[in-house]
C-alpha cells in the first residue's frame, strides 16, 4: 500500500471513529429531527452571508493582483474551489489548489498567483486573534470552564507574531530559500531537476512577493480581512441558529461569541498533520468540546457540530464543483477541437 492510501486509510479511519463515538451520545432521529426544523429564513441568511464573504475574499485576491487584471468571474469560480478544498486536506494544504487554478488554468503567473496566496494567508491568520480577545472578553472571565487568561495571552502572542512575519515576509522567503538550498546540499539532491526549479520558483516569488508588498496598502487589506472573517462567523452563527432554533437556541449575542470561540477551535483542527476526510470526525469533535467548555450540553454541541459542517460542506462543495465544472468547458472544448484537427 502506498503513502497516499496509508493516509487515506488512516483519516477514514480517525472520521469513522471520532463520528461513531458522537453520534452514540445523541438518541436516535435526533440529528434528523434538527434537520427537519430548521429555520429556513435563517439558512437562507447564512447563503447569504457565505455569498458576500466569498466576493468580498475575491475583491482582496483582486487587489493582490494589481496592476494585473483579473475579471469577477475568473476570480470568483477561484476563490469557490479553494473554498472548497482548503479543508479537505491536512494542514489546509487544499487551499494551494488557488495557486494550480490561476496559474494553471487561467494562465496567470506561479510568482504572481503564489504571492496573492501568502500574502492572503497570512492576513486570514492575523485577524484570528482580535476576534478570540473579543470573543474571552465578551463572554466573561470565569463564567465557563475555559481559561480565560491563558487564553487572552496566546491569543495576543500569536497576533504579535503573525504581524511580526507579515512584516518580514520577504526576509523570511531569504531565508527559507537558504534553507532549500542548504538541505539539497545535505541530501545530495542539488543537482536534481525538480530542486533546481524548486529553487527558482522560490527566488522568483520572493522577488514578486517584496514588489506587492511594497506597493500594498496596509491597513484596507487589514480591515477588509476583519470584515471577511466577521461575514464568516456571522454565517455560521445564523447556520447554527437555523439548526437549534427549535431546540431553544436564542440569537443574541454572548452565543454569537461562544459559537466564535467554538469555531476557532474547531478550525485549528485543520492544522493537524492528520485529520478524519474533509475534517469529518475531528472538526465536530473541537467544535462539541469546546462548546462543551462553554456551558453548552454535550448533546447540544455534538448536534450542532455535525449540523452546521454537514451543511456548509454541502454548500461550499456544490459551489466548488459547479466552478470546476465552469472552468473545464473551454478546456474540454480546445481537447475535442485537437481531436477532430488530428482526424483530419
Amino acid at each position: 500500500m502506498t503513502k497516499k492510501w496509508r493516509y487515506a486509510a488512516l483519516s477514514l479511519a480517525v472520521s469513522v471513529g471520532l463520528m461513531a463515538l458522537l453520534i452514540k451520545q445523541v438518541e436516535p432521529g435526533q440529528l434528523a429531527a434538527v434537520y427537519r426544523g430548521i429555520y429556513v429564513p435563517a439558512l437562507l441568511a447564512y447563503l447569504g452571508l457565505m455569498l458576500a464573504g466569498s466576493v468580498l475574499r475575491a475583491l482582496r485576491y483582486k487587489w493582490f493582483l494589481r496592476p494585473t487584471e483579473i475579471g469577477w468571474g475568473p476570480i470568483l469560480l477561484t476563490t469557490f474551489i479553494r473554498n472548497s478544498l482548503v479543508d479537505l486536506l491536512p494542514a489546509r494544504l487544499g487551499s494551494l489548489s488557488f495557486i494550480y487554478i490561476l496559474n494553471r488554468r487561467l494562465g496567470y503567473t506561479f510568482e504572481l498567483a503564489s504571492s496573492a496566496f501568502i500574502l492572503a494567508f497570512v492576513f486570514d491568520f492575523l485577524t484570528l486573534s482580535p476576534f478570540v480577545v473579543v470573543a474571552v472578553l465578551a463572554v466573561g472571565f470565569g463564567t465557563t470552564a475555559v481559561s480565560s487568561g491563558p487564553l487572552l495571552g496566546v491569543a495576543i502572542a500569536f497576533f504579535l507574531v503573525i504581524a511580526l512575519l507579515l512584516r518580514n515576509l520577504v526576509p523570511v522567503l531569504g531565508f527559507a530559500a537558504r534553507f532549500l538550498d542548504r538541505a539539497g546540499r545535505v541530501f545530495r539532491v542539488s543537482d536534481r531537476a525538480w530542486m533546481r526549479t524548486a529553487r527558482d520558483k522560490l527566488g522568483s516569488t520572493r522577488e514578486t512577493l517584496g514588489w506587492v508588498v511594497q506597493r500594498h496598502e496596509f491597513w484596507p487589506t487589514f480591515v477588509l480581512s476583519l470584515i471577511i472573517r466577521l461575514l464568516k462567523y456571522m454565517a455560521l452563527f445564523v447556520l447554527l441558529f437555523a439548526l437549534l432554533r427549535s431546540r431553544g437556541f436564542a440569537f443574541d449575542l454572548s452565543n454569537f461569541w461562544k459559537c466564535v470561540l467554538g469555531l476557532t477551535g474547531a478550525e485549528l483542527t485543520s492544522a493537524l498533520p492528520v485529520k478524519g476526510l474533509a475534517g469529518f470526525g475531528t472538526w465536530e469533535s473541537a467544535w462539541a468540546l469546546t462548546l462543551g467548555f462553554l456551558g453548552f450540553d454535550a448533546q447540544t454541541a455534538i448536534l450542532s457540530g455535525i449540523g452546521v459542517h454537514l451543511v456548509t460542506n454541502l454548500a461550499e462543495y456544490s459551489l466548488g464543483i459547479g466552478s470546476l465544472l465552469v472552468l473545464l468547458v473551454p478546456f474540454l472544448r480546445e481537447r475535442r477541437r485537437r481531436r477532430e484537427g488530428n482526424a483530419r
